[in-house]
């Protein structure tokens, strides 16, 4: 089984939200599926709690999206040359809101595939700060 045909992946995502001076840590471990197409690499998994799909777009050139698909599907685009953008859902509809990349370190080994996505970034609306959020990813095949 290549990466081309998708690898089942073990996997283990720790986020760290600080925001208004509160701060949350989040852990999620599971199974999810990972498929390479063109330079991307598609990282998909159900979150166990919510039910909801997660997709992380992975690029060895430093580039990211992560998308989540609820009613309103959210996606977050982040550079490591530092500026991206994020379509959230709101009662009110989908908000715009620009991605500020502090950090992103994306590292591969190739047998067994596994690899380690740090991401630190803060979200920013009318060049004022929303957050601080910082996201580990880690994952096996």
């Amino acid at each position: 089984m290549s990466l081309k045909e998708g690898m089942p992946i073990e996997f283990q995502l720790e986020t760290l939200v600080k925001q208004e001076g509160e701060q949350e840590s989040f852990l999620y471990e599971g199974m999810g599926q990972i498929v390479e197409m063109g330079n991307w690499l598609y990282l998909r998994y159900i979150e166990a709690e919510t039910a909801v799909s997660v997709t992380f777009k992975l690029s060895r050139e430093g580039k990211m999206t992560i998308i989540r698909r609820m009613e309103q599907t959210s996606r977050m685009t982040f550079d490591a040359e530092g500026k991206g953008m994020a379509m959230l859902p709101t009662p009110a509809g989908l908000m715009e809101i620009e991605t500020i990349t502090h950090e992103m370190l994306l590292e591969f080994k190739e047998k067994p595939f596994a690899g380690k996505v740090t991401l630190h970034y803060e979200l920013q609306m009318n060049e004022q700060k929303l957050g601080d959020y910082r996201i580990e990813l880690q994952f096996t095949t």
